[in-house]
């Protein structure tokens, strides 16, 4: 499924979902995750399905499968500037997975819920054709972060290099083994950005993680917040990447790549993350270069 028909079933969900109830700050489509205020603090909750097909290359471990169905979660909540308390999780077994795979999926799950000091609260276990693992993740924010809050004169930050996760996808397709990869950490075991999130919360307009892609999460950012976004092309750090790929392609990963659980945020000023552009009046996302501004298209990672 293309990533603008997945965007037009969320809208469609959207507005048959719509909030009703006060205490309800982002409902259904309003942002990555649902914030609900209680009391002076806010609950944070937020869902991700992950299945074998679309989700798990042939290599990866049912640990990491496990660790994978944590990250895409927290890793939400750490958009949000939330810390993550609990998680539960749906796994659907297909024929031919053992006790033994099975008990691997439930070790990486919990080794990096406790990471977090969150804990694991159940689940549920089915059997099907195909191997789903669905995460549900709860958490607690002081100062939540949505996307909606960008505002003119704002700067655009970034926690990190993107890209990296679908470059190592790139590579193992292309027939490289897992330890000649140098990023393979950052496609099988992507560490959620939780720290940095909280941090960043108590003075961002507006944040979210990087799971699809980096010209997706600016363009939310941009509709939701109802400003044009203007990236410098000088300010990117592509260095890790074209020291692997041509300066082209780099800059097509760092844009468009996907799956590697960075932040994007907007600040008057940061001292965190690296600056990559400013907050205009108008609509849209856009990139300057030396030979002019152009569109930055709404596309990003594909399912394998």
């Amino acid at each position: 499924m293309s990533r603008m028909k997945e965007f037009r079933f969320i809208e469609i969900a959207s507005r048959i979902f719509e909030r009703r109830k006060r205490e309800v700050i982002a409902g259904a489509g309003d942002d990555d995750c649902a914030v609900i205020k209680i009391g002076d603090q806010y609950l944070i909750l937020t869902t991700d399905n992950l299945h074998e097909k679309a989700d798990f290359p042939e290599s990866m471990s049912p640990y990491e499968m496990g660790h994978m169905a944590v990250a895409v979660n927290f890793s939400d909540l750490a958009g949000t500037g939330a810390k993550p308390e609990y998680f539960l999780f749906d796994i659907t077994i297909r024929e031919g997975i053992d006790e033994g795979f099975f008990v691997q999926i439930l070790k990486g799950i919990e080794d990096l819920a406790k990471k977090y000091d969150a804990e694991v609260v159940g689940g549920d276990i089915d059997f099907g054709d195909e191997l789903y693992i669905t995460g549900f993740a709860a958490g607690i924010a002081r100062k939540p972060a949505l996307q909606s809050g960008a505002r003119t004169g704002d700067r655009v930050y970034i926690t990190g290099v993107t890209g990296k996760a679908e470059l190592s996808l790139e590579q193992l397709f292309s027939g490289k083994k897992r330890e000649e990869i140098p990023f393979i950490s950052s496609l099988f075991t992507p560490e959620p950005k939780i720290w940095e999130g909280i941090e960043i919360s108590e003075y961002a307009s507006a944040m979210t993680d990087i799971s699809d892609s980096l010209a997706i999460s600016l363009h939310n950012i941009s509709r939701k917040s109802g400003v044009k976004i203007v990236l410098k092309e000088e300010y990117f750090p592509l260095t890790e990447l074209t020291e692997l790929v041509s300066y082209g392609r780099a800059l097509e990963l760092f844009l468009y790549g996907g799956g590697d659980f960075e932040l994007v945020f907007t600040s008057e000023e940061s001292d965190r993350g690296i600056m990559i552009g400013e907050v205009m009046d108008g609509s849209g996302v856009f990139i300057e270069k030396r030979s002019g501004i152009e569109e930055v298209d709404f596309r990003g990672y594909s399912h394998f």
